[in-house]
């Protein structure tokens, strides 16, 4: 598993949010998708569709599988969000961001989930 400083971390979540944008376009697509398909009759046109969604749903798995061969490590999908393996003062932390965050702000220990988030600016600059 990749290790990051904060700065790489920030770097490599330039390549990942596109990745995010897309899974939830796609998600959308899937849901306005679903909600054809309850008002549909034509069982062929019900197939189709079933079909359009499973192909929707294989894509967001492809890029979820981008993300984590970029690093990141999924820790929510709804919303989405992403830990970097990072290491401080000896000890493994992770680098935490939210899809509807700008940059990563915010770290927490290996056993401590999103309710344990803490700002990156109380960990020490030579270490970020």
């Amino acid at each position: 598993m990749k290790v990051f400083d904060l700065d790489s971390a920030r770097e490599t979540l330039v390549l990942i949010k596109p990745l995010v944008e897309a899974i939830n376009a796609k998600r959308e697509e899937i849901y306005t998708i679903l909600e054809d398909i309850r008002e549909e009759t034509d069982i062929l046109e019900k197939m189709y569709k079933e079909t359009q969604v499973r192909e929707l749903d294989e894509q967001i798995r492809k890029h979820f599988e981008k993300i984590e061969a970029l690093g990141g490590v999924i820790k929510g999908i709804d919303p989405i969000l992403v830990d970097f393996l990072g290491f401080y003062e000896n000890r493994y932390i992770w680098y935490c961001w939210k899809e509807d965050e700008d940059t990563i702000m915010y770290w927490h220990e290996l056993d401590e989930g999103f309710a344990g988030r803490k700002p990156v600016t109380l960990l020490k600059e030579e270490w970020v």
